[in-house]
């Protein structure tokens, strides 16, 4: 559709109509002379009159011609690319999305997407005229409608635009569009217009149903980072932990960069302290694992974190991580009688007199004294022949392993192994008992162990480093008892017929550890075994430490959650920033539950208690973030609910490039280069006229006096 921006300047074409006033009002009239060579004139009539005649009128034209396309130029024509025209006098509402998520962080030369975002939405303020209505919101997780607004004056939105953070958070263009939305739905104003400031990386962005009336537009930073490799995780794996021993960390290096990198440094801190580095490299498009070995040199929580050398995205190169390693272990022996607690007591007494890495307090009751037992006061729990369990026992061990606590079973002779599968087994899902194996009069009929998964961090450190298989004076079973595993369950030991010997089921936060076999003599040589002290051991150690081990590592905007077995009074969380929150604490049963919201920053989350750190946790940015694809053009559109959105690019007039996708493209230049051309030629006509009138003249003369002559 054809238009005018100016339209207020076409009276001027009016102005057509001089040149042909001028021709008419200067137009000579000729007197009529007699001349005997009458003949003569009228044939110079007939060869000459004609073309000056065609040639004053074309110069008419020109003339005319040269007036209506500067009228057309000035008045700025315009091409529109669609029949919705703008009414340039009435108000106008517009949504300006910016798109402050992590990723707008990046800078492929030198300046982030998120600083040339803020600075373009300050030259679409100036487009819009005082009385307009702009709102404005950030597409960072959670989207949000800026209070304060809708934004009448330029300066009040520019103002808000300069203080817009950059985030660690995910995309949320999808909220975005439906506050945008809501907002457009309810204006009264003819115009509305939709601008979107992002680099489009985004997931499920559901279609909208198309708001009739509304422009669209968008800005979108495309370009790729030369040099840029992410962090995408820190994985601890299951392992034990323990001051002075090793532990392993592997982190994963993507190159999300157009170049390949031949090195760059990686490093390892632990409590900000660094302990190790590798270099890595990684072509474009790949992806690399990098694992570390370090030995902590204290207790508590460990605070730990890789980083990388500054790319062209320094915001995705740092992962945190966490570990406790208890400084000292509780532990409760429930037995159905003293005597069955003498191998495991000696064997536990023996290996913590040999390992200084953590100090331990040992309490042993019968069967009858757990019903008054507080769990939650314990880290780890280790049932010894207990037959049956008191009434609300098995809830009760149930609730410690969700808080976190770990529990070691092992049978004996007087257990009711019906009462098991019942009142703990299958509610924990680890499985059944089944029919007992051997027979304990026979001596001579006897399994042995089977399967070991040597990879199991129980084992880790046990045996000598050999490029053979580990060897094991294995114990001679001779009673046993079937165990069905579930879903869920797995084995870590078998015996040689494959029924498991030693199985692991995580519950809730914590652990359970489940023999197949006792320790009594009349069982099997087991408590004779050189493999039974350090396995009995890293067992205990193994469930204890589970409490603050098993939580995955929390995504920046995602809720932190944690059991506290005891009450506290005076409870604070600690952000990465220094700042401290206070936190209510909900009761769970027998536990208390804290919940933490404010997770907008990656680092570090410690649970505080009167100064006291009771928990710490590891908050990362979403690697998913960085990885998600652009969306194309047409579903950006859809899920704005929108026709289309005019492209506009970051780099060029942005004014200019709205201004042409709101009226069109301007011809304004077309108009003023074809009424140059046509002077150019209106010049060269007016000469050649000018120089055919003199020259008709002087020949008129000459051939007069001749004629005359001859007469």
């Amino acid at each position: 559709m054809f238009g005018f921006l100016n339209s207020a300047l076409l009276w001027a074409m009016a102005a057509v109509a001089l040149p042909l006033l001028i021709h008419l009002l200067t137009k000579r009239k000729l007197k009529v002379v007699a001349i005997s060579t009458i003949a003569f004139l009228k044939r110079l009539e007939r060869e000459n009159i004609r073309q000056l005649k065609l040639k004053q009128l074309l110069l008419l034209l020109l003339r005319m011609l040269i007036v209506a396309l500067l009228v057309l130029a000035f008045a700025r024509p315009t091409l529109r690319q669609n029949s919705a025209a703008l009414a340039q006098r009435a108000r106008a509402t517009a949504v300006i999305i910016v798109d402050n998520s992590l990723s707008m962080a990046a800078a492929p030369e030198g300046i982030s997407s998120l600083a040339l975002a803020r600075r373009q939405v300050q030259a679409i303020a100036d487009i819009f005229s005082p009385g307009d209505e702009i709102h404005f919101i950030t597409a960072a997780k959670p989207a949000t409608l800026l209070p304060g607004g809708p934004f009448v004056e330029a300066d009040k939105l520019r103002d808000a635009v300069q203080t817009l953070p950059q985030t660690w958070a995910e995309t949320d263009l999808a909220g975005a569009f439906a506050l945008a939305r809501e907002v457009l739905e309810k204006s009264r104003n003819v115009n509305r217009e939709l601008y979107v400031l992002t680099d489009g990386r985004a997931a499920n962005l559901p279609a909208l149903s198309e708001i009739t009336g509304v422009r669209g537009y968008v800005v979108r930073y495309t370009k790729p980072l030369p040099n840029n490799l992410t962090l995408t995780g820190a994985t601890l794996g299951n392992q034990i932990f323990e001051r002075g021993k090793s532990f392993e960390v592997t982190a994963i290096v993507a190159n999300n960069g157009a170049n390949d990198v031949q090195s760059q440094l990686l490093h390892l801190y632990l409590n900000d302290k660094r302990v190790a580095q590798q270099s890595v490299a990684a072509p474009a498009g790949t992806q690399r694992s990098v694992t570390f070995r370090a030995v902590p040199d204290t207790t508590g929580f460990i605070a730990g974190r890789m980083t990388l050398e500054d790319d062209d995205l320094p915001a995705d190169n740092t992962q945190y991580f966490t570990f406790y390693i208890p400084p000292h272990r509780r532990l409760l022996a429930v037995g159905e009688r003293p005597a069955d607690l003498v191998y495991v007591r000696a064997a536990l007494q023996f290996s913590a007199a040999n390992n200084h890495a953590a100090t331990q307090s040992w309490k042993e009751i019968t069967t009858k004294e757990l019903a008054a037992e507080r769990l939650q006061s314990y880290d780890g729990i280790l049932l010894a022949n207990v037959s049956r369990f008191p009434e609300g026992a098995a809830e009760r061990l149930i609730n410690f392993m969700d808080g976190g606590g770990g529990v070691i079973v092992m049978p004996g002779s007087e257990v009711d192994l019906r009462h098991y599968n019942e009142a703990l087994l299958s509610r924990i899902n680890l499985g059944a008992f089944g029919e007992t194996m051997g027979s304990l009069s026979r001596s001579d009929n006897f399994m042995q162990i089977g399967r070991i998964d040597f990879s199991h961090p129980l084992f880790d450190g046990v045996f000598e480093s050999s490029a053979d298989k580990p060897r094991l004076d294995s114990p001679q079973f001779r009673f046993a008892v079937q165990l069905r595993l579930s879903s869920g369950a797995t084995s870590i030991i078998d015996y040689s017929n494959n029924y498991p010997f030693l199985a692991e089921r995580r519950v809730g936060n914590g652990r359970v550890l489940l023999f197949t076999s006792s320790v009594e003599e009349a069982w099997s040589d087991f408590s004779f075994k050189g493999i039974f002290a350090p396995l009995l051991y890293r067992s205990v150690v193994y469930v204890a430490q589970s409490r603050d081990n098993l939580q995955e590592t929390a995504t920046v905007g995602s809720e932190l959650t944690n059991v506290l077995r005891i009450p506290a009074e005076e409870l604070s969380v600690e952000l990465p920033t220094g700042e401290q929150l206070k936190t209510p604490v909900q009761v769970l049963g027998q536990n208390y539950q804290v919940r933490v919201t404010e997770t907008a920053e990656p680092g570090f989350y410690q649970l505080r208690d009167r100064g006291q750190a009771l928990h710490t946790w590891a908050v990362n940015f979403n690697a998913a973030e960085l990885s998600t694809a652009p969306v194309a053009e047409e579903a950006l559109a859809a899920a704005a609910g929108v026709t289309s959105l005019a492209a506009l690019s970051a780099e060029g007039d942005l004014r200019a490039q709205i201004e042409a996708a709101r009226y069109g493209s301007e011809l304004w230049q077309i108009f003023l280069i074809a009424a140059l051309i046509a002077m150019a030629i209106e010049m060269l006509l007016y000469r050649s006229t000018a120089t055919g009138v003199a020259s008709g003249k002087g020949k008129t003369v000459e051939l007069s006096q001749e004629n005359a002559g001859v007469a």
